[in-house]
């Protein structure tokens, strides 16, 4: 399989992103050789209990384990999911992605 990079600020702000969606943000600052390799990899997590928010936590990383911020759940709470709009007010649109796996 390979990683497919869509760059968020193409996606569309009613797009609904599901626990376990992953996104890439580029240009972050750490020591090393190649830009490809400057980057953090962030998930959407659920809260246990937490009905109006999910967490975006890092997965790959210097700083992996730790929260970049709350990312506020659609408010039609048939089901749980967050739209492009709220990704891209947490986590900005310069140098982040869509992390989609292709076969």
């Amino acid at each position: 399989m390979k990683d497919k990079l869509i760059p968020l600020e193409m996606i569309k702000d009613d797009h609904e992103f599901w626990r376990g969606t992953r996104f890439r943000h580029y240009g972050v600052g750490l020591n090393v050789e190649s830009k490809e390799d400057d980057f953090y990899e962030y998930m959407l997590a659920e809260i246990p209990g937490e009905r109006d928010f999910m967490l975006l936590t890092c997965v790959e990383g210097y700083k992996s384990g730790c929260a970049l911020s709350l990312v506020k759940i659609l408010d039609d709470k048939s089901k749980i999911v967050v739209t492009g709009k709220a990704i891209k007010y947490s986590m900005g649109t310069k140098n982040t992605y869509l992390k989609t796996e292709q076969l």
